[in-house]
């Protein structure tokens, strides 16, 4: 009877190890397949730049304003801005996939802020996958509003 119970654990334990392997699970640990093409998971890594859309300002303040965006697949959101003609900052990087932290996002929504009252600013959006290929918008402009 013990015996009978020890090939039944080895069985399912091979089985077991055959399907972690299989789905990504062990690749990492036995390095095998380490091309960097797959993810964590065993998961194709996103090489296609996600195309953004809908690109606008949703809100303005004297001293910020809130910039939204879709893309066709979750990716990061950033922003980078500078005073017309120039860029030359950009904002935190957020909901980034190839960072682990998140799988990135459909819907983006980034405040830009530390700007100055009655001032014309250039904005272009950044996405990127998992795959690490950035898609970049066409540069935009707002003006924010007086202080009066």
């Amino acid at each position: 009877m013990l015996i009978l119970l020890l090939v039944v654990l080895i069985a399912g334990l091979a089985g077991f190890g055959y399907w972690a392997y299989s789905q990504g699970y062990l690749k990492g640990i036995l390095n095998f397949g380490s091309d960097n093409t797959t993810t964590s998971t065993g998961k194709q890594k996103d090489t296609v730049p996600p195309t953004i859309s809908g690109v606008e300002v949703s809100a303005k303040a004297i001293n910020e304003v809130g910039i939204i965006w879709k893309t066709d697949k979750p990716s990061s959101s950033q922003v980078e801005w500078g005073p017309k003609g120039s860029f030359g900052n950009k904002t935190t990087l957020q909901d980034d996939p190839v960072s682990g932290t998140s799988i990135g996002v459909t819907d983006h929504g980034v405040i830009v802020k530390g700007l100055t009252a009655n001032t014309e600013y250039q904005y272009r959006v950044l996405s990127h996958t998992d795959g690490n290929v950035d898609a970049v918008s066409a540069t935009n402009t707002f003006t924010t509003p007086s202080a009066d």
